[in-house]
């Protein structure tokens, strides 16, 4: 069913947990809730921004004239398997499909449990599906758009549709659409994996997982990566190398893991220490800036601004 909630406070729908508060959300649990959307839309007024598990997403403060949608598609349900195939190498490949509200972890575990590879690079990430493809999440060689064979989207042009490769394009945190629209929504993805074993999966993840807890600051509340690696180089080593580890704003800071995860120290017991966006903003501002005074590049966001880019 579709659900729509009013004024909803934005914080805590994001891993930052810094936000004002939207003029409404609407949540869709299902594909056939999508026929009522547009109306919906109308309805409510506003610009239309899709919401998955609000990772990656640095937004603005004060009441925002920006509507949240929600694909909630497969939230909590188990993929399913479509079908198996042979590759050229011979390997066995399984086509899952999974829902867009299904949050990554689930995702993962699920793998793990069924002995399928090709995602245990994406241990740690938060999030859900349909975030990680619009997103085209990866890390450790293994990305999402690596994977995906068909999607299922919605767009205001056209509906709920089905995707089949060709009809997208993926790079680095990269995702689009080949047919222009004003904006897309992700329902279900359709992921080719390999046929390995429950024990050699979750080896895999625990590697990586262990790689990241001792590089990242995993269990912080943070919005991830903030901007892009520039070609070959790492945007975390030129920060780093610009004395920019730790820098701080208040409760908002760059982690001294890693220079390149912008973090919010939030601390129940005390009121004060709550970050506010224009702490954030600033701080990345003056990462940008010092960078490129010290070696000419210029870094782009990883991370989404919320009502508009920053740079």
């Amino acid at each position: 069913m579709m659900r729509i909630a009013p004024s909803p406070s934005l914080a805590p729908l994001t891993t930052l947990r810094i936000g004002g508060s939207a003029l409404a959300e609407i949540r869709l649990d299902a594909p056939a809730d999508f026929d009522r959307l547009p109306d919906a839309l109308a309805r409510i007024g506003g610009e239309p921004r899709v919401l998955g598990g609000g990772s990656n997403l640095l937004i603005a403060e004060g009441e925002l004239p920006l509507v949240l949608v929600r694909s909630l598609c497969g939230a909590g349900q188990e993929p399913v398997i479509l079908g198996e195939s042979a590759d050229k190498a011979g390997q066995t490949r399984v086509i899952i499909r999974a829902g867009a509200g299904l949050r990554m972890p689930a995702l993962l575990a699920w793998c793990a449990g069924h002995g399928l590879s090709g995602l245990e690079g994406l241990i740690g990430v938060p999030g859900r599906v349909g975030g990680a493809v619009a997103m085209n999440a990866g890390a450790y060689g293994d990305t999402v758009g690596g994977r995906l064979t068909g999607l299922t989207v919605f767009t205001p042009e056209r509906g709920v549709r089905r995707l089949s490769s060709g009809e997208w394009s993926a790079s680095y945190r990269h995702f689009a659409l080949s047919a222009p629209c004003a904006w897309f929504a992700v329902l279900e993805a359709e992921l080719s994996l390999t046929v390995s074993t429950p024990d050699r999966v979750r080896a895999a993840m625990g590697e990586r997982l262990t790689r990241k807890r001792a590089a990242q600051p995993v269990t912080m509340h943070t919005a991830g990566c903030v901007f892009k690696n520039p070609g070959n180089l790492s945007a975390g080593r030129l920060l780093d190398e610009a004395g920019l580890r730790g820098a701080r704003r208040g409760p908002v800071y760059l982690s001294g893991l890693h220079a390149n995860f912008l973090v919010h120290d939030i601390r129940p017991d005390r009121a004060d220490t709550k970050g506010s966006f224009a702490a954030a903003a600033e701080l990345l501002a003056e990462a940008r800036e010092t960078v490129a005074r010290r070696t000419g590049i210029n870094l782009d966001m990883e991370v989404k601004v919320w009502p508009c880019p920053l740079f």
